[in-house]
């Protein structure tokens, strides 16, 4: 075996635990060279105040992705130490608001250039490593988030796995698509514009692609690109006619569904062409149902379906 400091990133947890350790370390001795009086776990909660002014518990936990209980801690927490003030909506009493207090105000100019001063060294940490570490961080998040370290190692030992899209499969994407699409119409512009950026047009708007793999060979790909908050499109599916008959189709469709929950979307919506008799058989055995009198931006569209997650067949 491996000593222990050769292990790389089979050792990540520990590597992270200390990591996180050295930063919030640092991060106190910053809080002291700028007079920043807080706790350093404080942090985005006064922040939040300090850029809103009032605000719900409720609301402070959803925009900086903190569970309700903790931030009703941090929030008495600041409160024992005469930074937060409380009281009632007056548009609605049942809502408590909370504000920082006249001494936590004149904390502000202090965080200011606390963050000034911090982001300025980390740009200059991004030229010297080479790496963003904030960026690096939020690709990471976004890829297990929905399919943890935990689950790809059981998917490793499968022929056919399902990943979430990655620059390097951009060509891919696009190429599983542009092969079934020219096979029957000619490409139009919304194709271009989702096929050549797929980041900017798909993922940068909270949608998603996965990407199916047989031994580690794109062979199929889907996404949902977001329409609002509660409607997204199942769009560009497509299976490379090399790997057809295989059931990946439906592994596909299966797992964008379960996606789909994941992320609390409540309605599917796809646009698809009668010529393509087995999609159209694959999507209703997935459970779409067919719909008519959406506006398509595709001269090719002339069938329409839908998919209501909670009655969803794989649940």
């Amino acid at each position: 075996m491996k000593p222990f400091n050769e292990l790389g990133h089979i050792a990540l947890g520990t590597a992270l635990r200390q990591l996180a350790a050295q930063v919030s370390k640092d991060a106190e001795k910053t809080y002291e060279k700028f007079s920043f009086e807080i706790e350093t776990k404080w942090f985005p909660v006064f922040y939040v105040l300090a850029s809103k002014g009032a605000d719900s518990v409720v609301n402070i936990a959803k925009e900086i992705n903190h569970s309700h209980v903790s931030v009703s801690k941090i929030i008495k927490e600041m409160k024992a130490s005469y930074l937060i003030d409380s009281y009632k909506s007056v548009e609605d009493s049942r809502i408590t608001l909370v504000q920082l207090n006249k001494r936590a105000k004149a904390m502000i100019p202090a965080m200011q250039k606390q963050c000034d001063a911090i982001d300025v060294a980390m740009k200059q940490l991004k030229q010297e490593a080479g790496v963003d570490l904030w960026e690096a961080l939020t690709v990471i998040d976004r890829h297990l988030r929905f399919r943890p370290i935990s689950s790809r190692v059981d998917e490793n030992i499968e022929d056919i796995r399902v990943v979430d899209y990655a620059p390097k499969y951009q060509y891919a994407f696009k190429d599983l698509n542009v092969e079934w699409i020219s096979k029957y119409w000619e490409l139009e512009e919304p194709d271009y514009i989702a096929l050549n950026e797929p980041e900017n047009y798909i993922l940068n708007h909270s949608g998603t692609i996965l990407i199916a793999l047989d031994k580690g060979n794109p062979v199929g790909c889907c996404a949902l690109i977001k329409m609002d908050a509660d409607n997204y499109e199942l769009a560009k599916m497509a299976v490379s006619q090399k790997a057809q008959g295989n059931g990946i189709g439906l592994i596909l469709g299966e797992k964008i569904i379960e996606r789909a929950k994941l992320m609390g979307i409540k309605r599917l919506y796809l646009e698809s062409n009668s010529v393509l008799t087995p999609a159209i058989n694959l999507y209703e055995k997935l459970g779409f149902s067919h719909i008519e009198g959406a506006t398509s931006p595709y001269e090719r569209c002339n069938v329409q379906m839908e998919l209501h997650l909670t009655n969803a067949k794989f649940s």
